[in-house]
């Protein structure tokens, strides 16, 4: 039989080394956050002054006495374009704001869903087509079938927020939503042919503050918020979200899927 002296102190020093490891995980961890919510706080800081810079800006333009009916209309296009952005980006901090003070509930009352599908599909129409693209909506239940019990406010914006993503990062090609019946939840899906997401990114892209730290060709404008509220509005209504995504370096552009459930509760 082993010295018990010197296997105490074996199991002393493993256990002494798996505390200290778990610290560095810790504080590599807390590193990683305060790193990323510095750089959420620097590019919300951009965000916010460019469509106020916008605004204040065009408001000036405005005050010249000779302008002509149709720049007239041109520069209150431009301060009622940075006005909605503006409010976007307010209303996505004020959202992550109630959900990391968990003071987000949901509010579960009759819902419709080919009339929200179809809703979104007349809303974002226009803007699909004027950027080139096919906008293509695919409802699979029939009227009879499709009234269920969920949060009609939080399904409206994980789809408009995914359908929002499709059109920034997708240049040709179409979007497609729409959902199917799987045993007792519904599974909606948003797929595009835009530029894909990295495989290594792909759980990230669903994290608070993350496309701050993005250094690539997927930084657009934006708070980087949508698919974060997104989670935890699934997460709310019992479900779970996810994407499949590729990208291709030579070929071009393989698009992206995403995809999330909620519960089918029949009214």
């Amino acid at each position: 039989m082993g010295n018990p002296i010197i296997v105490n102190n074996i199991g002393q020093y493993i256990e002494r080394v798996r505390y200290l490891d778990e610290i560095l995980k810790a504080k590599e961890k807390a590193e990683e956050s305060d790193r990323l919510k510095s750089a959420f706080l620097a590019n919300m800081s951009h965000e916010i002054r460019t469509p106020m810079n916008g605004i204040l800006g065009f408001s000036d333009l405005l005050k010249e006495p000779d302008l002509t009916g149709e720049e007239q209309m041109t520069y209150i296009g431009v301060i009622e374009r940075a006005g909605h952005r503006m409010l976007n980006i307010i209303n996505d901090i004020v959202d992550i704001s109630k959900i990391e003070a968990g003071q987000m509930e949901a509010i579960i009352k009759d819902t419709n869903i080919n009339e929200q599908t179809e809703y979104i599909y007349n809303f974002f129409k226009t803007e699909v087509e004027q950027k080139g693209l096919k906008l293509n909506l695919n409802n699979t239940l029939p009227n009879t079938s499709v009234n269920i019990k969920t949060d009609t406010e939080k399904l409206y914006a994980i789809l408009t927020n995914l359908v929002k993503n499709s059109i920034k990062y997708t240049q040709e090609g179409n979007i497609e939503f729409g959902y199917h019946l799987k045993e007792n939840f519904l599974e909606f899906y948003v797929k595009d042919t835009g530029v894909g997401i990295p495989k290594d990114r792909q759980e990230a892209v669903f994290e608070r503050f993350i496309q701050a730290d993005i250094a690539n060709k997927m930084a657009q404008d934006g708070a980087g918020l949508g698919l974060a509220i997104s989670k935890a509005y699934v997460n709310l209504l019992g479900g779970k979200i996810w994407g499949n995504s590729e990208t291709e370096e030579v070929s071009g552009n393989s698009g992206s899927v995403f995809y999330f459930t909620i519960p089918y509760q029949k009214n």
